[in-house]
């Protein structure tokens, strides 16, 4: 197996491709998280719209350049179809993120006829709502990942990424499972992340902005890689604002306004600092 280290250029360059080109990311996600959805789109230099209504998105995703599904708004399926079928038809990416099917069967039955009929781009959930993807089964009740021992299992990795990348090469789509250690392929390559910070999973929505921080890079670029990108330029900015945190004192509040920050201040040499980006493994 082929490893190698993504450069700090590469996620740098996806971020000014961002702020050069200021994509138009349509976002069909759910009302917990929208209004942080739209902003980390505002901090990183993309423009966000979010239409719901079955009668106006195929017309709003003609003039997107990215869409990203949400299903913690299941309510709106018809408005997610919708605008899948005419994000396939026009060529642009698509972004689901699969929010409680590991506790829904209903949202799981519905996900899982979306990535049928559709085949997005990109589908990014945490561990629990992929593996409730793969093996069409309930893994946990509610919305939040179960608690897991595969994040520092090597070998659990291994063997989840081999399952992902039957379920990539099958659906044509990139498959990201969010967790300590993020999982990426597209049935070909593997990428292990190990950026961010334990304080990501005590805020509201890390997971909602992460996929619309996929439609955006995804919308320069679609591709595993850049998809991997955008999973590491949102750890880092995880472990830099819990950084800024533990700086002022602060409690979860002021780590998620550092977060939303980091998105605007973060400088190509925060990320050259990291001691670890991501590793990238090819057969």
């Amino acid at each position: 197996m082929k490893q190698e280290q993504m450069k700090a250029e590469y996620i740098w360059d996806m971020i000014q491709r961002i702020r050069a080109n200021r994509p138009i990311i349509h976002c069909i996600t759910n009302a917990v998280t929208v209004n942080d959805c739209a902003n980390v789109l505002l901090a990183v230099g993309a423009s966000p719209t979010m239409a719901h209504h079955p009668l106006e998105v195929a017309e709003i995703v003609e003039g997107a350049d990215a869409l990203v599904c949400n299903f913690g708004a299941i309510e709106d399926y018809e408005a997610m179809l919708t605008a899948g079928q005419k994000a396939a038809e026009l060529g642009k990416p698509v972004v689901v993120d699969p929010v409680g099917v590991s506790g829904s069967g209903y949202r799981r039955e519905k996900c899982l006829d979306f990535i049928k009929n559709i085949h997005p781009s990109c589908i990014r959930g945490n561990y629990s709502e992929i593996r409730a993807l793969l093996g069409n089964c309930s893994t946990v009740t509610g919305v939040d990942a179960a608690a897991s021992d595969t994040d520092k299992d090597p070998e659990k990795q291994r063997g989840l990424l081999q399952e992902m990348g039957e379920f990539s090469q099958k659906y044509r789509v990139i498959l990201a499972a969010s967790g300590e250690m993020d999982l990426l392929t597209d049935g070909t390559t593997e990428i292990r992340i190990g950026n961010g910070h334990p304080d990501m999973t005590r805020i509201t929505g890390t997971g909602c902005m992460s996929s619309v921080m996929f439609g955006a890079f995804l919308s320069q670029k679609n591709e595993v890689r850049t998809a991997a990108a955008a999973c590491a330029w949102m750890g880092i900015a995880g472990e830099l604002a819990a950084e800024r945190t533990q700086a002022r004192h602060g409690g979860t509040m002021t780590f998620h306004d550092c977060f939303l920050d980091e998105m605007s201040l973060m400088k190509r040499e925060d990320i050259e600092r990291r001691k670890q980006v991501s590793i990238i493994c090819s057969p």
